[in-house]
């Protein structure tokens, strides 16, 4: 393992695009602890939902972004 500064450690190399990989920690908009196992860009190895409320139904999102773009500002 290699450590960037004293927080954050690689767990190694993405097998689609060769990036680094780590282990994330965060809490979800529901309060669920979401632990997950990505590259910096955004393929997951894993995901794991700790606590979630098996009673919660969520709908599903149809408002679907289907393209993110960067542009120069004039």
């Amino acid at each position: 393992m290699t450590t960037i500064g004293s927080t954050i450690e690689i767990q190694g190399l993405c097998n689609q695009c060769n990036a680094p990989i780590f282990l994330n920690h965060c809490t979800d908009w529901y309060g669920n602890s979401v632990v997950t196992l990505n590259c910096w860009n955004g393929h997951y190895k894993w995901i794991d939902f700790e606590n979630i409320d098996k009673e919660l139904h969520v709908d599903p999102e149809t408002q679907l972004v289907t393209y993110i773009g960067f542009f120069d500002a004039p």
